[in-house]
């Protein structure tokens, strides 16, 4: 998908001639949905849309939909059973969506470029489904993740079962030069079939490039990816975005607010930052104020009352995107931390999604990072080591004294 525009007619009244397949798309709120409505709009185009219907699974957010705006010309949810890790739901994904994006394409002159994302792998899944009947559509497959390895390094397994679909992968795959997968796992297949046959590969950073292209046993394969990698992190929204909405959220005077956005994982919690704050003098944690929007609040609840910190922390659930924008310029220090992979993969290949929402701001930011990660290489305003506390408490004395 490129921003070249290559006719004179307006892009208000231009009709798609980009398709764009991602498994959520606003209005369902997710990191994926986000990224891939800023993708859209970072590239100018008018394009359709095809996603999945995922009521139930995802809650709705109707500002999502300003992001991309009336660049998106059609969306069709399609109306297949949700699931992030089963073959049979991508496979029914890419079997009823194909007949969506065909009988768009019939329509008015075709389509010229298709855009993927996964998360989840679904998207490239239908993508390859339609390059293969249009493989003159030039194809840009993004991945926001490793799909086949998780952040612990295991392998992530779903058995692909359908044999008439795989073996139509597996010829175009053959025919491109290269060898499909050797195993029968979904994510293995989804990863190969677009590194086999998309035009442009994108990668939010080089060190998930370098760890994927590593991990894909046929050589030349790998040579393929990394000639048609393009690095681009994810994008970040004009600053007009940051004052669309009005949160009426009050902020206590006289103190320095810190506020974390985002949820919980095993591997991504928010304990250096609280033990840091529990291990401040009282003279400086009464000058600072961290609040947290998230959505299982319970283990943080908990954590927070086994270390006393009820008075200088404040639990919310999450907010909507713009509102999450808008906060987070009224904030004085904003906190992101690296998922913790532990030595368990090479390298650690995840840029987290809220760094380029944190970087329009204009708020500083504090990232607590592994060593080499992606995070780690960016212009944070304060840096302190994942899981190191007493790191930690130097830099909220700092922001306490600021």
């Amino acid at each position: 998908m490129s921003t070249t525009q290559e006719t004179d007619v307006p892009v208000a009244h231009a009709p798609a001639r980009d398709l764009v397949v991602s498994y959520c798309f606003p209005p369902y709120a997710d990191t994926s949905s986000i990224v891939a409505a800023k993708r859209v709009r970072e590239r100018g185009r008018p394009v359709d849309v095809l996603s999945n219907a995922m009521a139930g699974f995802r809650p709705t957010d109707p500002t999502l939909e300003q992001i991309a705006g009336d660049l998106v010309r059609r969306r069709s949810e399609v109306a297949s059973p949700t699931h992030f890790a089963s073959w049979s739901s991508m496979s029914r994904f890419s079997a009823l969506g194909i007949q969506q994006a065909l009988a768009w394409d019939r329509e008015g002159d075709g389509y010229e470029r298709l855009y993927s994302r996964a998360q989840f792998a679904a998207s490239h899944v239908l993508a390859a489904r339609f390059v293969i009947v249009r493989p003159e559509v030039r194809w840009t497959a993004e991945f926001s993740d490793p799909l086949s390895h998780a952040v612990d390094g295991s392998v992530r397994r779903s058995t692909a079962g359908d044999g008439a679909l795989l073996r139509r992968f597996g010829e175009r795959i053959r025919a491109a030069g290269f060898e499909p997968p050797a195993t029968g796992n979904s994510f293995d297949w989804a990863e190969h079939v677009a590194y086999a046959l998309a035009d442009e590969i994108l990668f939010t950073n080089e060190r998930q490039l370098e760890l994927m292209a590593a991990a894909i046993p046929d050589r030349a394969l790998a040579a393929r990816v990394l000639r048609t990698a393009v690095v681009s992190p994810h994008p970040t929204l004009p600053p007009s975005f940051y004052s669309i909405a009005t949160p009426g959220y009050e902020l206590e005077p006289g103190v320095r607010h810190l506020a974390y956005f985002g949820n919980f994982y095993a591997s991504r919690d928010l304990d250096t930052v609280l033990d840091g704050l529990g291990a401040l003098p009282l003279h400086l944690r009464d000058r600072l104020r961290l609040h947290t929007f998230a959505g299982d609040r319970a283990a943080l609840h908990a954590r927070i009352e086994a270390g006393g910190l009820g008075p200088w922390v404040r639990t919310h659930p999450f907010v909507g995107y713009l509102e999450f924008l808008a906060l987070s310029r009224a904030m004085d220090v904003l906190v992101v931390n690296d998922a913790v992979t532990s030595g368990q993969l090479a390298v650690n290949p995840y840029l987290p999604s809220k760094w380029s929402d944190y970087r329009g701001s204009g708020t500083p930011v504090w990232g607590l990072v592994e060593a080499g990660s992606p995070l780690s290489g960016q212009p944070l305003d304060h840096r302190s080591p994942v899981g190191h506390t007493t790191a930690a408490a130097q830099v909220l004395a700092r922001i306490a004294c600021a």
